[in-house]
């Protein structure tokens, strides 16, 4: 039991994160279901799509995949249209991973109601109230990055590719 208002309410704050991590959990399978793609192949679709263009041995470290992984992922996703790779333009041998406008194109029908509703709940917070929501999330980013190195790091993992903000 809280033993503080205070207590009490980051019981309820850690309850209802939790509860939006496994929802986001369900969500994503669902998205990644509709789309055709596993949840790895999704989930490298949503690296490359949030962080940017990057090679496919910088997608396996963020993925924490094997590159051979990533080359069955990327081939997947360039026969669906999703991602193209192209060399680099001042160094050849590198290759560069980026997302094509296939993505956005198929996204805008499930993403798009989705942000709406979002946009709708956000306006009901005041600017100062969003300030301290997105010190919040990029915080807790932080953490979240830091402490899957840690256990990564425990278990002999290499260490992923994270990013906090």
């Amino acid at each position: 039991m809280a033993s503080s208002p205070r207590d009490a309410v980051l019981a309820q704050l850690r309850a209802e994160v939790r509860g939006w991590q496994a929802d986001q959990e369900l969500f994503d399978a669902t998205v990644a279901e509709a789309a055709g793609l596993n949840r790895t192949t999704w989930r490298c679709l949503d690296v490359l799509g949030t962080r940017g263009p990057m090679t496919a041995g910088e997608l396996a470290r963020a993925a924490r995949l094997t590159t051979g992984a990533v080359t069955a992922v990327l081939d997947q996703l360039e026969a669906a249209g999703l991602v193209v790779r192209e060399r680099d333009a001042n160094d050849r041998r590198r290759v560069i991973v980026h997302v094509t406008d296939e993505v956005d194109r198929r996204a805008a029908p499930v993403f798009g109601p989705l942000m709406a509703d979002s946009d709708a709940a956000l306006a009901t917070f005041s600017d100062r109230e969003l300030e301290a929501i997105v010190r919040f999330v990029r915080g807790e980013r932080s953490i979240l990055v830091r402490h899957a190195a840690r256990v990564g790091e425990a278990r002999g993992m290499a260490p992923a590719g994270g990013e906090s903000g």
